[in-house]
């Protein structure tokens, strides 16, 4: 077990972000090529001067699963299942995304296609564990498909400034990671910790074409793709025999992501832009944290590193908790994370306004002020 810990990881991380660092250039070229580019002004109002290819996921997908499947050895068909189950399932959502880029995909079709996989992840007995006995193991696999559509969807919304996906995604491998190897080598998950170098590996050589100014997006077929790396990765994750844990430390080490769209969708109900449950999935505005960070004064790039700091910040927390045997404590440090992210969330609630202010760009023209909830199906995963 300790040869299995020490050997694979080093390489895993180093191949992941080669693989993908040599991938994005020439998907960028690729996507020239054919027009696979997000035009200027196109979803959310974006900005960019110039229309910049969305191919960076299949990037990503392409480090992630070249790392994993060049550097481990399995020794038996059943553990190698799980592994090639859950690339496979990458594979179609970064499929779905990258048809969803291309042409609008109907929402009921993306629903349909996350609940195939859960079905097979569950079948193979990567999916959560926290109501066994209910409705004969059904309500387990309906919290696993609801965890990975949140997750999806959350990560898709926060894919609206450059570098934010890429750098979060990172940071939230390395906590799976600390996660995974465990206090000793008795508590250690290898296999969980061989997935959290693949997804740092491929993140990192993303992210250098995806920093501030950007070179290439993620489009839906990235983030939905990191979405349910993410989202799957902690299911697989065995954290405690205490449900609360289970359920604190994935919500914390993607506190980022899971904030983004509560604070959002919030703010929107507060002032009135959404007034039903429909209009807040179709919403699409410049109103995240990154934007709402922006409205306070920071540039683009310290708006990135706050939100990298509030990763930490919550991966750290979700650290804590893992390694504390009192539930009451784990619960207490929970409530107070949780009351500063409020206090955060009035802050912010108070740049709203000013975030859609009308946006001048540099040939004088300006945006919409406030964006109105767009009743589109195939937006089921953009807010």
């Amino acid at each position: 077990m300790k040869s299995l810990l020490n050997y694979p990881h080093l390489g895993i991380l180093i191949l992941a972000w080669f693989v993908t660092d040599l991938a994005v250039p020439t998907l960028i070229a690729i996507a020239h090529r054919f027009g696979l580019l997000d035009q200027p002004g196109g979803h959310g109002g974006k900005l960019q001067k110039t229309p910049i290819p969305f191919l960076g996921g299949l990037g990503v997908l392409l480090g992630f699963s070249v790392a994993l499947f060049s550097t481990l050895r399995f020794e038996s068909l059943e553990a190698f299942i799980p592994f090639l189950v859950l690339i496979s399932g990458a594979a179609v959502v970064a499929t779905l995304g990258l048809l969803d880029d291309r042409r609008p995909i109907s929402a009921m079709v993306k629903l349909g296609v996350l609940f195939g996989i859960t079905i097979t992840l569950s079948a193979f007995g990567v999916e959560m564990h926290l109501l066994p006995h209910a409705f004969n193991g059904w309500g387990d696999r309906i919290l696993t498909m609801v965890w990975i559509v949140g997750v999806i969807s959350a990560v898709n919304s926060l894919d609206n400034t450059d570098g934010v996906v890429g750098g979060i995604s990172a940071i939230a491998g390395v906590f799976i990671f600390l996660v995974a190897r465990g206090s000793s080598i008795a508590d250690a998950q290898p296999w969980l910790s061989f997935l959290a170098m693949a997804l740092i590996g491929s993140s990192l050589g993303f992210l250098r074409y995806n920093f501030p100014p950007a070179r290439v997006y993620l489009g839906d077929n990235g983030s939905f793709l990191m979405g349910f790396l993410l989202a799957t990765t902690l299911v697989f994750a065995e954290y405690s025999i205490d449900p609360i844990q289970a359920v604190l430390i994935p919500c914390l080490i993607l506190v980022v992501p899971l904030y983004d769209i509560t604070l959002s969708t919030i703010l929107r109900v507060r002032d009135g832009d959404v007034r039903s449950f429909r209009e807040a999935v179709h919403y699409c505005g410049k109103d995240h944290l990154a934007h709402l960070l922006m409205a306070r004064g920071l540039t683009k790039r310290q708006a990135v590193v706050a939100l990298y700091a509030l990763g930490i910040a919550g991966g750290a927390t979700g650290l804590v908790v893992h390694r504390l045997e009192s539930r009451a404590a784990a619960v207490a440090i929970a409530i107070i994370f949780a009351a500063g992210l409020i206090w955060l969330g009035v802050l912010l609630g108070r740049a709203r306004t000013l975030a859609l202010e009308p946006a001048t760009t540099e040939d004088g023209k300006q945006t919409p002020s406030r964006p109105v909830a767009r009743v589109s199906e195939h937006d089921v995963f953009s807010m």
